[in-house]
């Protein structure tokens, strides 16, 4: 066998182990707080959720470990694109963020439409591919939109076995 393909097949291995390991079943615990009359629209274990378009973002004095949320919702492909989502670690915080932006969108209700583990999986695969600094520039940031909530999965398969 190729050494090439060998290090194609080992790395799929590894990144499949580590997917496959990543979202075992998890049952969510949000640890946030919807902010009424404030600035931000939620408050979770790191800080605050600010969300909204990029106007408003762009005039928002946060701290860094704030999260900064664009809704893009009345885009032809509607989506929530959370700004250096890369910085953003822990499972747990990007779970409590996730469950946030379902909880905004049961109150401001769109066309959009995601679930809670293709969010979960399209963020820690930005997350890795940021990581393993596999095109940084675009996985920066996440853009939670519908098409990938019906092609991502097969999309990222394919990127796999053509290293």
């Amino acid at each position: 066998m190729k050494k090439k393909t060998r290090r194609k097949i080992i790395f799929a291995a590894i990144f499949l182990a580590l997917m496959i390991g990543h979202l075992q079943d998890y049952e969510y615990h949000p640890e946030y707080e919807i902010l009424e009359g404030e600035q931000a629209y939620a408050s979770y274990r790191d800080g605050d959720i600010y969300i909204g378009d990029e106007e408003y973002l762009e005039c928002v004095n946060c701290n860094p470990e704030d999260v900064l949320i664009c809704d893009n919702r009345t885009a032809l492909d509607s989506n929530f694109k959370i700004y250096d989502s890369y910085r953003i670690r822990d499972k747990e915080a990007r779970n409590d963020i996730i469950e946030v932006l379902l909880r905004y969108e049961e109150e401001h209700p769109s066309r959009w439409d995601r679930t809670k583990e293709s969010m979960r999986l399209e963020w820690y695969v930005h997350n890795l591919s940021h990581d393993l600094d596999l095109n940084r520039s675009h996985a920066s940031d996440v853009d939670l939109d519908n098409y990938d909530e019906q092609a991502y999965n097969s999309k990222v398969l394919r990127k796999i076995f053509k290293l």
